[in-house]
């Protein structure tokens, strides 16, 4: 599979939700609001890896330990308290992936971007298995704006794991903030063949058709990635940009609606 070459290098605006009006959506440029759908939900819903059900069915070591702690912690609500948990131990013991990747997740929840690429970037030293970590960094790269960082992380991690859907799905959203919606659907729908129930992959490859003209397939993808996610706005708003553009006025202002009352619950 090849990707085009990019053309362009304009960073796309995002689209505010405060205010909103409806004709504010009319041009070409990508809406991008707050992009990871853990961003929508409440902080603990999607803690990585297991919780122990006991502490010695998971810790054999001081490092198991803290980890089961600063895991049971999050999944509990309590960012702070786990981030002081992980980062102790890693003063104790020094370098360990494992720690650092959950250190990194950690961050990101609190919006700390840059200090989780930084741990990201520590742990991709130490590792044997190098992708997993590209596509997480390279994904932090596009949410700061980052492109041309972004882009080299996701683009080898595609090189390097042909087979990796979430290197796939992360390049596409990557291309689509940078305004290059022809190789950002080729990438979506790559992501989409490997795994069709991806939210974000549709949501996305909406918005790619959508910026292409491709209207018909653009409102097929947009209808199917609100019912995945009924509670993000970014749907019904583009939803309403496309039916505003073929002349469904009282169809768009349902959406436009729509997306308010979802974003202020």
């Amino acid at each position: 599979m090849s990707y085009l070459k990019n053309s362009r290098t304009a960073e796309s605006d995002p689209a505010s939700l405060q205010g909103f009006d409806p004709a504010s959506l009319e041009g070409d440029p990508a809406l991008v609001a707050e992009d990871a759908i853990t961003t929508l939900r409440p902080f603990g819903a999607d803690v990585p890896g297991s919780l122990a059900p006991s502490l010695g069915a998971e810790a054999t070591s001081d490092e198991d330990h803290a980890l089961w702690r600063a895991r049971s912690l999050a999944a509990a609500g309590k960012r702070l308290e786990a981030l002081q948990v992980v980062r102790h131990q890693l003063q104790q013991t020094g370098a360990s992936s494992e720690l650092r990747l959950f250190l990194a997740w950690l961050l990101e929840q609190g919006g700390e971007l840059s200090e989780a690429i930084v741990e990201l970037s520590t742990a991709l030293e130490g590792t044997a298995d190098p992708v997993p970590i590209r596509v997480r960094r390279g994904a932090l790269y596009a949410r700061l704006g980052r492109t041309a960082e972004a882009e080299t992380d996701l683009r080898r991690a595609v090189l390097e794991r042909p087979d990796h859907q979430q290197a796939h799905v992360q390049l596409g959203i990557a291309l689509v903030r940078r305004g290059v919606p022809a190789e950002a659907a080729v990438a979506l729908r790559e992501g989409l063949r490997l795994d069709a129930t991806d939210a974000d992959a549709t949501y996305y490859l909406g918005e790619a058709l959508l910026a292409q003209g491709d209207l018909k397939e653009a409102l097929g993808m947009l209808q199917r990635a609100a019912a995945m996610t009924p509670d993000n706005p970014r749907s019904y708003m583009l939803l309403g940009r496309l039916l505003d553009k073929i002349g469904l006025a009282d169809e768009a202002m349902a959406m436009h609606k729509k997306a308010r009352e979802v974003a202020i619950k």
